[in-house]
């Protein structure tokens, strides 16, 4: 680097000598020694002189490179090239803007590894929190969501619905009889039975739709932009697919199982003489009053809450009343009368 530094000063210098010699050269064609001396020391002063500007000049392509580098790292670029030249044995020889340009670039270096790990720390904290949301919203032993986010989500429907007038359906889900699958073959026959349901739903149910466990033996759907009749064909089909699924608990063991279904349909202009509801507890209270009409009168059946005598909806609300139960989404436990068919659910 010295020997580049030393061409470019003498180019330098030879460049004013021969200004000097263009300028001055007929001048000078006749003179005598001492005034040709007195000329070169004028010219050597000069070229001294002029040196300190000359230096910038020297040195600009390696400035330059500098600079470009240093734009690059301010705007995340650890790849802008930066040409070094090789390291002599002495370092006392080495041009100082190299040894500059080489720290700069182990400088670039070490940020540019300090980036890739933090990016990667960053991934693995967002595929972290990612895992923990879904952990929190699903239930663990179906896969199905929670009875936490379903309440969550119902809410949001109800809203979206008094904002849009986009219809949706409230369903409730419940197996028949599941205590006695627990009595019979055990908590982990108990498990498949639920496990095997819950996929079953999954397969009869579109993308856009919310399926979530509430409870132990309770489930719920939530069909989006659907009219009473959609609704009810489709849960007609997927109550004739329940019945006649068989859910194999061992190599010798086969069950089937029936579900009791209430529902309710939430659209625009409601059938007549039916008040719309005023929350998304209403809507879940309508289809819990099907559910348990289903359950007191044979169960492995289907109603809506609109299909329902206005007797016995007003019992049911008088019932409500009469009982205080605490307000949505908080807990609620609502009990059958029947032959070992618990049903306590789980509002949260």
């Amino acid at each position: 680097m010295q020997i580049k530094i030393g061409a470019r000063l003498m180019l330098a210098n030879m460049a004013v000598l021969g200004i000097s010699l263009a300028i001055f050269g007929p001048l000078l064609q006749e003179a005598d020694p001492g005034i040709l001396m007195i000329f070169c020391l004028l010219t050597a002063v000069a070229s001294l002189t002029l040196t300190p500007f000359l230096l910038p000049w020297i040195c600009s392509r390696d400035l330059r490179a500098i600079q470009e580098v240093i734009t690059g790292l301010k705007r995340g670029n650890f790849d802008v090239p930066l040409k070094i030249a090789p390291e002599p044995s002495d370092p006392d020889d080495e041009y100082e803007l190299n040894r500059l340009k080489r720290e700069i670039h182990w400088m670039r270096r070490a940020l540019a590894m300090r980036e890739q790990n933090i990016r990667r720390q960053s991934e693995h904290i967002l595929n972290l929190n990612e895992a923990l949301r879904i952990e929190a919203i699903t239930d663990t032993l179906t896969g199905l969501y929670n009875a936490r986010h379903f309440w969550e989500c119902i809410g949001q429907c109800f809203n979206g619905h008094l904002h849009t007038g986009e219809p949706f359906a409230f369903v409730i889900l419940d197996i028949d009889f599941f205590k006695r699958i627990n009595d019979t073959y055990g908590h982990p026959g108990g498990d498949r039975v639920l496990e095997e349901f819950a996929r079953t739903l999954r397969e009869h149910t579109r993308e856009t739709d919310v399926v979530a466990r509430i409870g132990g033996e309770e489930f719920a759907l939530i069909l989006h932009r659907v009219s009473s009749r959609d609704t009810q064909d489709l849960l007609h089909r997927l109550h004739g697919q329940l019945r006649e699924h068989q859910i194999q608990l061992t190599p010798d063991t086969l069950v089937k199982i029936t579900v009791s279904i209430g529902y309710y349909v939430i659209e625009q202009q409601p059938p007549a003489l039916l008040a719309h509801p005023d929350t998304a507890e209403d809507i879940v209270k309508r289809a819990d009053d099907a559910l348990y009409w289903v359950k007191n009168n044979g169960r492995d059946g289907i109603m809506a809450w609109h299909e329902l005598t206005k007797d016995y909806r007003e019992r049911r609300l008088k019932l409500r009343v009469s009982n205080r139960p605490p307000s949505y989404p908080h807990q609620s436990t609502d009990t059958a009368v029947d032959d070992g068919d618990s049903r306590t659910r789980t509002l949260a």
